[in-house]
């Protein structure tokens, strides 16, 4: 409400700037107006923290109390577990606008798949068409006049401790921030319920900063190491080669102190529809025009986290196919096809070397395609998929 009203008071301004206003009054009431808004913004930041720090302690005492009932009784049901206590989800949420529909429809389909030469190992792929948010948002309806979530927050909550966790790949700039672009659109569905089980994710992006700090010490270390190695076989060519990098060593080590591309840092979550686990993987605007190889740093930044997920459990990871999370003009039909091969080979070749180590029998791979893509396009890339992966066909036997 006090945003329209702001921006109806700026107009009227504007309108009348050289004749009733001068452009100091504007910048003024524009400057009063953002200030305005950082109050108010900042008001219901403080009353939201405190209101899922409350909704955490009354879960832990919930629990502990369930804990300590069921130690109590051998029979029966425990009393603290028949008082739950209240889930709140955001209003925007679960608002009257919202009415009984059904899951909105999305295209997917799924194949099953042998990997390796001797020792077969079975995976399930799925392409889908879809935002990357759609599998992070709750989509809430109404029931007989009460809001009721889909039962992929169930099963979601019912695995977090399991051994069969989700993840999905979220592609980011270099900055450790959530102010921008995708990153503030995954901030506030994570702000829209409480997560009981791991801190928030403000805290999670301190606790980050800090491990990005000591990574960037090593990698500092780890060039130095490389150089005085290099300095020390070169020999006598050690003074020219330090006379022709010093103009540039100040930009690397500038450059050093970011994250580049391929990095990726991990956050842990609770409260989202279908994942555990997102991996926050550093991009560019290079990598949506430009042709990409298999050694690019970020096709290796995929192989890294498969890599994690074999070794942590994580059996269903969600990928972009196209490196993007929406289309633009240059991505013409050759550009996808060309993106879509070179990530489908890669992936396979990461599975196989992977399933190496004696991973997990069976896991899900997820290729996620824009929204925005067309039917044909979908269905192109579609029908590659089973001429790179070989698939299950039944054996058929006639009499």
């Amino acid at each position: 409400m006090w945003k329209k009203k702001q921006q109806a008071e700026m107009d009227r301004v504007v309108q009348g700037v050289g004749i009733q206003y001068t452009s100091d009054y504007v910048n003024n009431l524009a400057q009063k107006h953002f200030e305005k808004q950082q109050e108010v913004e900042k008001k219901w930041e403080n009353e939201l923290k405190d209101l899922q720090e409350t909704q955490k302690g009354e879960f832990r005492g919930w629990v502990i109390n369930v804990h300590e009932d069921i130690n109590k009784q051998t029979n029966g049901i425990s009393n603290a577990f028949m008082k739950q206590p209240e889930r709140h989800v955001s209003t925007d949420a679960t608002s009257d606008s919202i009415a009984e529909h059904f899951p909105e429809q999305r295209l997917e389909e799924s194949f099953t798949i042998h990997l390796g030469a001797q020792m077969k190992s079975m995976h399930n792929l799925r392409i889908l068409c879809a935002d990357v948010l759609d599998l992070c948002k709750h989509k809430p309806s109404k029931i007989g006049g009460l809001p009721a979530l889909q039962p992929q927050r169930l099963q979601t909550a019912m695995s977090l401790f399991s051994n069969n966790l989700c993840g999905v790949v979220m592609l980011v700039d270099n900055r450790l921030n959530y102010y921008t672009g995708l990153k503030r659109d995954f901030f506030q569905v994570c702000q829209q319920s409480t997560d009981f089980h791991f801190p928030d994710l403000e805290a999670q992006f301190a606790r980050i900063e800090k491990d990005v700090l000591k990574a960037t010490e090593l990698r500092l270390q780890q060039k130095a190491d490389d150089a005085m190695s290099c300095d020390q076989e070169a020999g006598s060519d050690r003074a020219s080669m330090k006379s022709g990098s010093s103009g540039n060593s100040t930009e690397s080590d500038k450059s050093s102190t970011k994250l580049q591309t391929g990095d990726f840092y991990i956050t842990r979550h609770s409260n989202l529809a279908e994942v555990h686990t997102v991996f926050h993987l550093v991009s560019d605007e290079n990598i949506r025009t430009g042709d990409i190889s298999s050694r690019h740093p970020i096709i290796l930044g995929l192989r890294n986290v498969l890599k994690v997920c074999f070794k942590h459990d994580i059996t269903t990871l969600t990928v972009p196919l196209l490196l993007t999370h929406e289309m633009t003009e240059e991505m013409t039909i050759p550009w996808c096809i060309k993106r879509a091969e070179l990530v489908f080979k890669c992936m396979k070749g990461f599975m196989i070397e992977m399933a190496t180590w004696g991973g997990k029998e069976s896991t899900t791979l997820q290729f996620l395609v824009p929204k925005t893509i067309s039917d044909d396009m979908f269905l192109t890339l579609r029908n590659m998929l089973p001429q790179i992966f070989r698939l299950n066909n039944p054996l058929v036997i006639k009499s």
